[in-house]
């Protein structure tokens, strides 16, 4: 046992601790008794309202359910509705539910002799009381159907009801009797708790009196003796017996009183020496009193200055420097409010405790008041000067007032900045004129820091700005990997998904191009390469993205060196997209021409050698020449074709304008066409109005012979072509629409660039240079008109040509002028 209690009697932390864990584990454990109690009371009262709650509702069904039977019933034998026969046999359902759920539950023999009267009732009401009753209703039988129903059949229902109503009765005394036992229990469980209180604070007494005797009073008595101790005279110590912290202290005291009587003669012998001493001592004392005084104001100064050197490091935003400075100011030098301007162009300022009006009025008046002899001494200056009555507020005397303007130097020791503080009724001392020094120099480091970073940031800026108007993506990584810098050109080619905030690192970014690559593979062993820290043999890879706008783009990078120290790299994204459909658009160029231009030149070769090597007959030969000639012909238009094209992108194409109708040129067009094409059937609309225009009727005629000639080409199985003219609004209109191939969607937009052809399987035997289209283009065009295009693709075009109309202010020489 001394073993447990030796710990406790030997300290007194440990014995109070023991107390307040013991009474905190009497009063967990009580409340833990009392609330599984009630909790045990609650689910136990719970299942019992529960289970005849759910029986008085089960019997209520039933009783409804009966009802709901015999009253259907009655209305069949007076109505002899279909309807309410039908609703009998549903509520019988509805009734065989409501006592198989109220069978379910556990019954006693009452309920149990209950529902076996009652299912036997029921089978022998719907067996044979409900037919029998049913066929005398509908052969009108009325005296039978009184005489079944004043025999045993009523007297059953009406006892089967009683049944159900006694068996409600009872659920509801059972509920009742429940609740009350209830009530009871809840009050006996008040009381407990009561008792369960009262007990606890009996414990919280005696816990709090074994603390006052064990370690109030045996302390309070040693504080006594050490009171009524004199020297050379001896008291009698209690509690020396004690093991416990008191005991050592009574020990410790006893020893003490002992050790002083013993030196008591040594202090007194040495007494004249000590008052001889003492004025010495005094002296010394003064001396550390200054000392221990003055590092207490140097530690408190290093703590103040400390404190607002921290302020001012808390921001790099201007506005919120300033106002950080003279707040602190205000702060650290007990002024009353204050205001900070830098003597820039700008004049930004700060203001603590001060309206606007008179921070705008001390601003306008900066370069004529106090801050000029400041700008010259470079010395704090304070000015005296009666309080206002809105200073001095509710005093009745005048205060004075000091203004206290303390300049901040730059590195260059010009005043770049200058502090005014105001006191009411105190004055600077030299003291805290140094401090205000000191932090004048705080704030110079504070505001060059400021400017230094904000000359940095506006370079970032600017770097930032010039490679964000660079057509490159530029995409700079340190030497770990780590996204240094972006601009906005490759955000804008990685899409929505990489974001603006986006900075991955070059392992992040492979990962992410994955999927967008269309070949990803060389695309990620050439960024493991740089991941890994390899520089590949080729500096750039070309790959092409998949997002919703296909792009080709060339990737290279450069090493950033500093010395001779890697730092980074640095990746360039080129857009090539349009070189590359360049270089795709002269590949098929050249093979188009060059099938263009070899057919005709066979033709002509191979004729050309029949009529040198053999003897032909004139019809035979003449018939060959015709075949060089039209062959001829063909490249001709073919070169025609490219020699427009230059020359009218050059600007360098003459027109002819002047006025004419174009109905006719339009019909000789068509014509020239049948001739060419049996197959295809034209319908010519003509316009009921006027159709002049200012045109060049032969570059008109260009433009329809193209149009047309390509509705009948590209309607390789004939059919009809319609051209109808119409005028709209002082616009002529054709419209030329064929049934042939027609062009899909995603190729409308392409149809007039040069040399654009529709991939597709069928249009492979069709010739043609992709030349037609662009030259309509630019002839109407520069005849202030415009070419459209709708299509459906497998059924036909309509191309639709648009000019405007030759009006009264409308000539020639006006159009010519605006063209040129």
């Amino acid at each position: 046992m001394s073993r447990w209690t030796g710990p406790f009697r030997r300290s007194i932390t440990k014995r109070f601790t023991g107390m307040m864990i013991m009474l905190l584990v009497i009063v967990l454990a009580g409340a833990a008794v009392i609330y599984w109690n009630d909790q045990k009371f609650q689910d136990e009262y719970r299942v019992i309202s529960d289970k005849f709650e759910l029986k008085q509702k089960s019997v209520t069904g039933i009783t409804e359910h009966m009802n709901e039977v015999f009253y259907r019933s009655i209305g069949f034998y007076v109505l002899l509705d279909d309807n309410e026969y039908n609703l009998i046999f549903l509520e019988k359902m509805n009734l065989e539910r409501a006592l198989s759920d109220f069978k379910k539950l556990a019954l006693d023999d009452e309920e149990t002799a209950f529902v076996q009267r009652l299912e036997r009732f029921l089978n022998n009401y719907f067996d044979n009381k409900l037919p029998e009753a049913v066929k005398y209703a509908r052969n009108d039988d009325k005296k039978n159907l009184r005489q079944l129903f004043a025999s045993e059949l009523k007297e059953q229902i009406n006892m089967h009801m009683r049944d159900a109503r006694s068996l409600q009765q009872k659920y509801e005394t059972e509920l009742m009797t429940t609740r009350e036992s209830f009530v009871h229990s809840t009050s006996e469980h008040g009381v407990k708790l009561i008792f369960y209180v009262l007990g606890i604070l009996a414990v919280s007494v005696i816990v709090t009196f074994l603390t006052a005797r064990d370690f109030g009073i045996p302390l309070s008595k040693l504080a006594a003796r050490a009171k009524l101790f004199v020297p050379g005279q001896m008291l009698k110590i209690e509690y020396t017996d004690r093991q416990d912290e008191i005991g050592g202290l009574a020990r410790s005291l006893e020893s003490m009183m002992y050790e002083i009587q013993y030196r008591a003669e040594e202090l007194l012998s040495q007494n004249e020496e000590l008052h001889a001493q003492q004025d010495e001592l005094q002296m010394q004392q003064e001396e550390l009193t200054r000392a221990i005084g003055n590092m207490e104001d140097n530690e408190q100064k290093l703590r103040k200055r400390n404190d607002f050197v921290q302020s001012l490091a808390s921001t790099l935003d201007r506005r919120e420097l300033l106002q950080s400075i003279i707040y602190n100011m205000v702060h650290f030098m007990n002024a009353d409010k204050g205001v900070i301007i830098r003597l820039n162009a700008d004049r930004d300022y700060a203001a603590f405790g001060l309206p606007e009006a008179a921070i705008q009025r001390f601003l306008a008046t900066a370069d004529e008041g106090m801050i000029t002899r400041v700008r010259m001494s470079k010395l704090p200056f304070t000015l005296k000067r009666p309080a206002t009555p809105a200073e001095s507020g509710y005093h009745l005397e005048l205060n004075d007032v000091s203004d206290i303007y303390i300049p901040v130097l730059n590195s260059g020791g010009e005043v770049f900045a200058c502090v005014v503080l105001t006191r009411l009724g105190l004055e600077m001392t030299p003291k805290e004129e140094s401090e205000a020094r000191t932090y004048a120099k705080q704030i110079s480091l504070s505001l060059d820091k400021l400017d230094i970073y904000e000359k940095a940031e506006r370079q970032r800026q600017m770097m930032q700005n010039t490679l964000n108007t660079l057509h490159e993506g530029i995409h700079l990584v340190d030497q770990e990997g780590m996204t240094v810098l972006v601009n906005s050109k490759w955000h804008e080619m990685m899409g929505e998904e990489a974001g603006r905030g986006w900075k991955p690192t070059l392992e992040q970014y492979g990962a992410f191009m994955q999927p967008h690559v269309k070949d990803p593979i060389p695309f990620a062993e050439f960024i493991a390469d740089m991941v890994g820290g390899q520089e590949t043999e080729a500096r750039s890879i070309t790959y092409e993205w998949t997002g919703e706008a296909r792009r080709i783009v060339q990737m290279y990078y450069e090493p950033l060196y500093q010395r001779s120290d890697r730092i980074g790299t640095l990746f360039v994204h080129r857009d090539i997209t349009k070189e590359y459909e360049m270089d795709q658009m002269k590949s098929e160029l050249v093979s188009t021409v060059s099938h263009e231009l070899r057919t005709p030149l066979a033709s002509v070769l191979g004729f050309a050698e029949l009529l040198l090597h053999k003897e032909l007959s004139p019809e035979r030969q003449k018939k060959y020449i015709g075949t060089i000639h039209q062959e001829a012909t063909r490249l001709t238009s073919l070169i025609s074709d490219f020699l427009d094209l230059q020359r009218m992108e050059s600007g360098r194409q003459m027109y002819e304008f002047k006025k004419a109708d174009v109905a006719p040129l339009i019909q000789e067009v068509i014509e020239l066409h049948q001739v060419n094409a049996p197959n295809h059937r034209f319908v010519w609309l003509p316009a009921s109005q006027e159709t002049q225009a200012i045109v060049d009727i032969d570059r008109i005629k260009q433009v329809l012979m193209n149009v047309i000639g390509n509705a009948v080409k590209y309607s390789p199985n004939g059919g009809e072509i319609t051209v109808a003219c119409s005028v709209e609004s002082r616009t002529l209109r054709i419209d030329i629409t064929d049934q042939g191939l027609g062009i899909p969607q995603e190729a409308l937009a392409e149809v007039f660039n040069k040399f654009y052809r529709v991939d597709n399987s069928d249009r492979r035997e069709i010739g043609g240079t992709g030349l037609g289209l662009s030259i309509v283009k630019e002839i109407m065009d520069n005849h202030d008109g415009k070419v459209e295009v709708s299509s459906i693709y497998g059924q036909g075009s309509t191309f639709s040509l648009s000019l405007p109309l030759a009006t009264g202010n409308r000539n020639v020489a006006g159009y010519e002028r605006s063209l040129f």
